[in-house]
């Protein structure tokens, strides 16, 4: 599997005074790298953030659903880096994340850590990241993403993602050695409100939870409300 919350910590830009952040988001169906986190069920993700006018950061996130009917938290995470503008329209981050998954998830009771380097530039932002233990202890990966948000229309953007799992060491049993995800996102500000609608989708292969295989292409819809 590829699961994992957003990192909160990528594509920072470096305020101008130090800043305390937070955000509260409902998802019809968390997906992460093209595959569900929630079961295909609604989740609720709440975010801290502490951004330092130096250009360090801190982030913390956690994911609550259910599992079976039963409310669950289903993960954490927590993330510090650095970021630091380069030029106006290019900027750097560096930092590491740490993801816990509860056995409510559909990851099951794994964790793992990650580091990472982007570049944003001319509204592209793109990221590599490493793990010496993904999801199972040993297991090193390298994980690049890019990803870009054009303006349809005042209060209108479209955001798309394209991302490559690479296993640099041999994958557990029935994982392939190569895994790529993509994501569509419409998205609409409505005052404070955030309003999404995002198809994405995965592969080689399907996405597995409760038991059966689904499909890794999905349809969702969420909602963000900064505090």
């Amino acid at each position: 599997m590829g699961l994992a919350i957003a990192i909160a910590g990528t594509s920072q830009i470096v305020p101008a005074e130090a800043q305390i952040t937070g955000s509260v988001s409902v998802e019809s169906d968390v997906r992460f790298r093209g595959y569900s986190l929630s079961s295909g069920d609604p989740a609720a993700t709440i975010d801290l953030g502490y951004d330092h006018e130096s250009g360090l950061y801190l982030n913390g996130s956690a994911t609550a659903g259910f599992d079976q009917s039963d409310p669950a938290l289903l993960a954490y995470q927590l993330n510090a880096g650095y970021a630091a503008r380069i030029s106006p329209s290019v900027s750097i981050d560096a930092g590491a994340v740490r993801s816990w998954y509860t056995r409510h998830s559909s990851a099951g009771d794994r964790h793992y850590t990650e580091v990472y380097l982007g570049v944003t530039a001319h509204g592209i932002s793109s990221h590599v990241y490493y793990s010496p233990d993904y999801l199972r202890p040993g297991v090193h990966t390298l994980y690049g993403e890019v990803e870009t948000t054009l303006s349809l229309a005042p209060k209108w953007r479209l955001t798309g993602h394209a991302g490559l799992l690479t296993h640099l060491s041999d994958p557990p049993r029935y994982v392939r050695h190569e895994h790529y995800d993509w994501r569509v996102t419409l998205g609409r500000d409505l005052g404070r409100l955030d309003l999404r609608a995002s198809l994405s989708g995965a592969g080689p292969g399907r996405d597995y939870y409760s038991r059966r295989r689904h499909s890794a292409t999905a349809l969702t819809f969420g909602a963000s409300l900064p505090f």
